[in-house]
C-alpha cells in the first residue's frame, strides 16, 4: 500500500506541466485533546517543499494541503532542522 504523502502533488506545477518534486522537510506528532481521544490517536503534519517552484504546505489529511505561512514554516521547519542537527552525534 502506498502511503498518501506519496501521493501529494505541487498543484502550481501540475498545471505549468512540470513534474512534482516534493521534499518531506518535517514531520510533526500534534498531540491535542480532541485527537488523543479519537480511535485514530494523534495527528500528524507533513510540511513539504516543492523542489521546482519553493511552493511549501503542510498536510495532515489525505489529499488536502494547506498552504504555509513563513512563521509557520519557520517555526516548525527550521526549528526541526536545528533539533535533529543538535541531537546529531558528532564523530570522534
Amino acid at each position: 500500500m502506498i502511503d498518501s504523502l506519496f501521493t501529494l502533488y505541487c498543484e502550481d506545477c501540475e498545471i505549468a506541466d512540470r513534474p512534482s518534486r516534493l521534499w518531506v522537510r518535517a514531520e510533526i506528532e500534534v498531540n491535542s485533546a480532541a485527537s488523543s481521544t479519537s480511535a485514530r490517536g494523534p495527528e500528524t503534519q507533513h510540511y513539504l517543499e516543492c523542489m521546482n517552484c519553493g511552493y511549501r504546505f503542510k498536510s495532515c489529511m489525505e489529499d488536502h494541503m494547506e498552504a504555509v505561512s513563513e512563521d509557520e514554516w519557520r517555526r516548525f521547519v527550521d526549528e526541526a532542522a536545528v533539533d535533529s542537527a543538535d541531537s546529531t552525534p558528532s564523530p570522534t
